[in-house]
Protein backbone atom coordinates (compact mmCIF):
# COMPACT_ATOMS: atom_id res chain seq x y z
CA UNK A 1 0.00 0.00 0.00
CA UNK A 2 1.65 3.36 -1.04
CA UNK A 3 1.01 6.06 1.54
CA UNK A 4 -0.50 9.60 1.23
CA UNK A 5 2.51 11.57 1.30
CA UNK A 6 4.46 8.81 -1.12
CA UNK A 7 1.60 9.04 -3.71
CA UNK A 8 1.36 12.99 -3.62
CA UNK A 9 5.54 13.11 -4.25
CA UNK A 10 5.34 11.00 -6.99
CA UNK A 11 2.26 12.60 -8.81
CA UNK A 12 4.10 16.09 -8.08
CA UNK A 13 6.99 14.48 -9.62
CA UNK A 14 5.15 13.59 -12.59
CA UNK A 15 3.57 16.92 -13.50
CA UNK A 16 7.01 19.05 -12.70
CA UNK A 17 8.29 15.91 -15.33
CA UNK A 18 5.63 17.83 -17.71
CA UNK A 19 6.84 21.19 -17.52
CA UNK A 20 10.69 20.14 -17.23
CA UNK A 21 10.57 18.59 -20.66
CA UNK A 22 8.62 21.77 -22.22
CA UNK A 23 10.95 23.65 -21.18
CA UNK A 24 13.39 20.90 -22.40
CA UNK A 25 12.02 20.68 -25.56
CA UNK A 26 11.99 24.67 -26.17
CA UNK A 27 15.50 24.92 -25.73
CA UNK A 28 16.12 22.61 -28.36
CA UNK A 29 13.68 24.09 -30.71
CA UNK A 30 15.87 27.39 -29.85
CA UNK A 31 19.17 26.12 -30.96
CA UNK A 32 20.15 24.39 -27.39
CA UNK A 33 23.18 22.14 -27.98
CA UNK A 34 22.04 18.35 -26.49
CA UNK A 35 24.90 17.65 -25.01
CA UNK A 36 25.00 20.97 -23.33
CA UNK A 37 21.35 20.07 -22.10
CA UNK A 38 22.27 16.18 -20.72
CA UNK A 39 25.15 18.07 -19.05
CA UNK A 40 23.55 20.95 -16.67
CA UNK A 41 20.71 18.47 -16.36
CA UNK A 42 22.80 15.59 -15.06
CA UNK A 43 24.83 18.08 -13.06
CA UNK A 44 21.28 19.41 -11.44
CA UNK A 45 20.49 16.47 -10.33
CA UNK A 46 24.23 15.84 -8.31
CA UNK A 47 23.46 19.31 -6.80
CA UNK A 48 19.85 18.20 -5.59
CA UNK A 49 21.13 14.77 -4.31
CA UNK A 50 24.21 16.16 -2.57
CA UNK A 51 22.88 17.23 0.63
CA UNK A 52 21.18 13.83 1.63
CA UNK A 53 24.69 12.35 2.41
CA UNK A 54 24.78 14.04 5.17
CA UNK A 55 21.47 13.17 6.20
CA UNK A 56 20.86 9.82 6.39
CA UNK A 57 24.08 7.26 5.86
CA UNK A 58 23.82 2.95 6.39
CA UNK A 59 26.98 0.74 7.00
CA UNK A 60 29.13 1.78 3.44
CA UNK A 61 29.13 -2.07 1.49
CA UNK A 62 31.41 -2.15 -1.28
CA UNK A 63 29.20 -4.48 -3.74
CA UNK A 64 26.30 -2.22 -2.73
CA UNK A 65 28.19 1.58 -3.47
CA UNK A 66 28.78 -0.51 -6.43
CA UNK A 67 25.30 -1.26 -7.74
CA UNK A 68 24.13 2.29 -7.08
CA UNK A 69 27.27 3.34 -9.38
CA UNK A 70 25.77 1.34 -12.20
CA UNK A 71 22.30 2.89 -11.80
CA UNK A 72 24.31 5.93 -11.92
CA UNK A 73 25.70 4.80 -15.39
CA UNK A 74 22.27 2.95 -16.66
CA UNK A 75 20.42 6.94 -15.37
CA UNK A 76 23.53 8.75 -17.13
CA UNK A 77 23.01 6.61 -20.70
CA UNK A 78 18.93 7.00 -20.25
CA UNK A 79 19.09 10.66 -19.81
CA UNK A 80 21.37 11.06 -23.35
CA UNK A 81 18.42 8.85 -25.44
CA UNK A 82 15.53 11.03 -23.35
CA UNK A 83 17.01 14.34 -24.76
CA UNK A 84 17.59 12.76 -28.05
CA UNK A 85 13.69 11.62 -28.12
CA UNK A 86 12.93 14.90 -27.39
CA UNK A 87 15.16 16.69 -29.80
CA UNK A 88 13.35 14.73 -32.74
CA UNK A 89 9.96 13.97 -31.61
CA UNK A 90 7.06 15.83 -29.90
CA UNK A 91 6.48 15.85 -25.82
CA UNK A 92 3.30 14.55 -26.41
CA UNK A 93 4.53 11.78 -27.93
CA UNK A 94 8.16 11.11 -26.13
CA UNK A 95 6.96 11.66 -22.42
CA UNK A 96 4.16 8.95 -22.42
CA UNK A 97 6.44 6.64 -24.52
CA UNK A 98 8.67 6.95 -21.96
CA UNK A 99 5.78 5.77 -19.42
CA UNK A 100 6.53 2.04 -20.85
CA UNK A 101 9.50 2.29 -18.08
CA UNK A 102 6.22 1.26 -15.51
CA UNK A 103 5.80 -2.07 -16.82
CA UNK A 104 9.61 -2.75 -17.39
CA UNK A 105 9.89 -1.75 -13.35
CA UNK A 106 7.13 -4.63 -13.12
CA UNK A 107 9.02 -7.00 -14.82
CA UNK A 108 12.58 -6.77 -13.54
CA UNK A 109 11.04 -6.37 -9.85
CA UNK A 110 8.70 -9.77 -10.31
CA UNK A 111 11.65 -11.30 -11.53
CA UNK A 112 14.34 -10.77 -9.14
CA UNK A 113 11.64 -11.53 -6.71
CA UNK A 114 12.49 -7.89 -4.73
CA UNK A 115 8.06 -7.44 -4.67
CA UNK A 116 4.83 -9.87 -5.08
CA UNK A 117 2.81 -8.32 -8.22
CA UNK A 118 -1.14 -8.91 -7.31
CA UNK A 119 -3.25 -9.55 -10.12
CA UNK A 120 -4.62 -5.64 -9.64
CA UNK A 121 -1.06 -4.04 -10.04
CA UNK A 122 -0.91 -6.45 -13.25
CA UNK A 123 -3.59 -5.32 -14.42
CA UNK A 124 -2.43 -1.38 -13.66
CA UNK A 125 0.97 -2.06 -15.42
CA UNK A 126 -1.12 -3.00 -18.56
CA UNK A 127 -3.58 -0.08 -18.71
CA UNK A 128 -0.85 2.00 -18.40
CA UNK A 129 1.20 0.19 -20.83
CA UNK A 130 -1.97 0.12 -23.12
CA UNK A 131 -2.16 3.88 -23.04
CA UNK A 132 1.01 4.27 -23.42
CA UNK A 133 0.63 2.45 -27.00
CA UNK A 134 -2.62 4.75 -28.13
CA UNK A 135 -0.48 7.99 -27.26
CA UNK A 136 1.83 6.79 -30.57
CA UNK A 137 -0.84 8.21 -32.71
CA UNK A 138 0.60 11.20 -35.08
CA UNK A 139 0.34 12.87 -38.31
CA UNK A 140 1.60 10.22 -40.68
CA UNK A 141 4.22 12.64 -42.26
CA UNK A 142 5.97 12.86 -39.30
CA UNK A 143 5.58 9.05 -39.04
CA UNK A 144 10.03 8.82 -39.61
CA UNK A 145 10.31 10.94 -36.66
CA UNK A 146 7.91 9.33 -34.36
CA UNK A 147 10.02 6.57 -35.26
CA UNK A 148 12.90 7.30 -34.24
CA UNK A 149 11.77 8.81 -31.56
CA UNK A 150 9.79 6.11 -30.50
CA UNK A 151 13.18 3.82 -30.63
CA UNK A 152 15.07 6.41 -28.53
CA UNK A 153 12.36 7.23 -25.65
CA UNK A 154 12.15 2.93 -25.46
CA UNK A 155 16.08 2.66 -24.60
CA UNK A 156 15.74 5.28 -22.03
CA UNK A 157 13.13 3.66 -20.63
CA UNK A 158 14.60 0.59 -20.65
CA UNK A 159 17.70 2.09 -18.88
CA UNK A 160 15.40 4.22 -16.37
CA UNK A 161 13.55 0.71 -14.99
CA UNK A 162 16.90 -1.11 -14.61
CA UNK A 163 18.36 2.28 -12.58
CA UNK A 164 15.64 1.92 -10.21
CA UNK A 165 15.77 -1.61 -10.07
CA UNK A 166 19.55 -1.29 -9.19
CA UNK A 167 18.80 1.38 -6.49
CA UNK A 168 16.04 -1.10 -4.72
CA UNK A 169 18.92 -3.68 -4.76
CA UNK A 170 21.12 -1.19 -3.00
CA UNK A 171 18.67 0.81 -0.47
CA UNK A 172 19.08 -1.59 2.18
CA UNK A 173 22.74 -1.62 3.11
CA UNK A 174 23.66 1.67 2.01
CA UNK A 175 20.83 3.98 2.99
CA UNK A 176 19.67 6.94 0.68
CA UNK A 177 22.41 9.13 2.56
CA UNK A 178 25.47 6.91 0.54
CA UNK A 179 22.56 5.81 -2.18
CA UNK A 180 21.08 8.78 -3.96
CA UNK A 181 24.65 11.29 -3.60
CA UNK A 182 26.81 8.24 -5.01
CA UNK A 183 24.38 7.92 -8.61
CA UNK A 184 23.75 11.51 -9.10
CA UNK A 185 27.45 12.82 -8.38
CA UNK A 186 28.19 9.13 -10.98
CA UNK A 187 26.06 10.80 -13.52
CA UNK A 188 28.14 14.31 -12.89
CA UNK A 189 31.42 12.78 -13.32
CA UNK A 190 30.22 10.97 -16.67
CA UNK A 191 29.46 14.24 -18.38
CA UNK A 192 33.09 15.01 -19.72
CA UNK A 193 32.27 11.66 -21.98
CA UNK A 194 29.79 13.67 -23.66
CA UNK A 195 32.34 15.88 -25.59
CA UNK A 196 32.97 19.41 -25.94
CA UNK A 197 29.60 21.49 -26.01
CA UNK A 198 28.83 24.70 -27.18
CA UNK A 199 27.23 27.61 -24.97
CA UNK A 200 23.46 28.04 -26.03
CA UNK A 201 21.67 31.03 -27.60
CA UNK A 202 20.55 34.00 -25.75
CA UNK A 203 16.83 33.00 -26.04
CA UNK A 204 17.93 28.99 -25.28
CA UNK A 205 19.68 29.66 -21.78
CA UNK A 206 16.64 30.43 -20.00
CA UNK A 207 14.56 27.75 -20.96
CA UNK A 208 17.56 25.20 -20.69
CA UNK A 209 18.62 26.43 -17.28
CA UNK A 210 14.69 26.66 -15.88
CA UNK A 211 14.23 22.74 -17.69
CA UNK A 212 17.19 21.34 -16.39
CA UNK A 213 16.41 22.42 -12.71
CA UNK A 214 12.75 21.07 -12.87
CA UNK A 215 13.96 17.95 -14.33
CA UNK A 216 16.86 17.68 -11.72
CA UNK A 217 14.83 17.99 -8.77
CA UNK A 218 12.25 15.41 -10.06
CA UNK A 219 14.55 12.73 -10.97
CA UNK A 220 16.46 12.78 -7.77
CA UNK A 221 12.94 12.99 -6.04
CA UNK A 222 11.19 9.92 -7.63
CA UNK A 223 14.85 7.99 -6.73
CA UNK A 224 14.73 9.30 -3.29
CA UNK A 225 11.06 8.02 -3.25
CA UNK A 226 12.34 3.91 -4.38
CA UNK A 227 15.36 4.72 -1.76
CA UNK A 228 13.18 5.09 0.90
CA UNK A 229 10.04 2.87 0.55
CA UNK A 230 11.39 0.42 -2.07
CA UNK A 231 8.47 0.53 -3.41
CA UNK A 232 9.58 0.77 -7.16
CA UNK A 233 6.51 -0.79 -8.89
CA UNK A 234 3.65 1.45 -6.86
CA UNK A 235 6.08 4.46 -7.82
CA UNK A 236 6.21 4.07 -10.83
CA UNK A 237 2.92 3.53 -11.43
CA UNK A 238 1.78 6.66 -9.98
CA UNK A 239 4.19 8.77 -11.65
CA UNK A 240 3.50 7.18 -15.47
CA UNK A 241 0.55 10.28 -14.96
CA UNK A 242 3.26 12.47 -16.00
CA UNK A 243 2.14 11.13 -19.54
CA UNK A 244 -1.44 12.71 -18.82
CA UNK A 245 0.47 16.19 -18.14
CA UNK A 246 2.71 15.89 -21.20
CA UNK A 247 -0.33 15.59 -23.76
CA UNK A 248 -2.15 18.36 -22.10
CA UNK A 249 1.04 20.87 -21.58
CA UNK A 250 2.36 19.69 -25.11
CA UNK A 251 -1.19 20.77 -26.80
CA UNK A 252 -1.71 24.38 -25.39
CA UNK A 253 1.79 25.42 -24.19
CA UNK A 254 4.02 23.50 -26.58
CA UNK A 255 3.42 22.72 -30.55
CA UNK A 256 -0.08 22.88 -30.04
CA UNK A 257 -1.05 22.78 -34.19
CA UNK A 258 0.79 20.02 -34.87
CA UNK A 259 -0.52 17.50 -31.96
CA UNK A 260 -3.94 18.63 -31.96
CA UNK A 261 -5.49 16.54 -34.66
CA UNK A 262 -4.33 13.41 -32.73
CA UNK A 263 -5.21 15.05 -29.43
CA UNK A 264 -8.39 13.39 -28.83
CA UNK A 265 -6.86 9.98 -28.74
CA UNK A 266 -3.48 10.93 -26.93
CA UNK A 267 -5.41 12.06 -24.31
CA UNK A 268 -7.75 8.85 -23.95
CA UNK A 269 -4.47 6.74 -23.86
CA UNK A 270 -3.29 9.04 -20.83
CA UNK A 271 -6.67 8.77 -18.99
CA UNK A 272 -5.70 4.86 -18.76
CA UNK A 273 -2.85 5.13 -17.52
CA UNK A 274 -4.80 7.38 -14.65
CA UNK A 275 -6.77 4.39 -14.53
CA UNK A 276 -3.70 2.48 -13.99
CA UNK A 277 -3.00 5.17 -10.47
CA UNK A 278 -6.78 4.41 -9.42
CA UNK A 279 -6.16 0.78 -9.22
CA UNK A 280 -2.47 1.58 -7.48
CA UNK A 281 -4.23 3.73 -4.88
CA UNK A 282 -7.10 1.31 -3.49
CA UNK A 283 -5.66 -1.93 -4.05
CA UNK A 284 -5.27 -3.48 -0.37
Amino acid sequence: MITPVVFLCSAGAAALYATGSLQIKRSLNAGAPPRRTIAVTNIAMALWALPLFFISRGDFELTAWLTAVGAGVALFVGRIFSVKSLEVGDLSIVGPLLGMKTLLVAIFSFATGQTELTGWLWIAVILATVGVIMIQRGPRKFSKNRRVAAYYAAGASFLFALCDILVVEARGQLGIGWLSPTLFLTVALLVPLLGKHHAPPKEAAKPMYLGSAIMGFQTSLVILLIGITGQAVLINVVYSSRALWTVVVDRFYGRGEGVAAFFKWRLAGATMLVGAIAIVIFQR
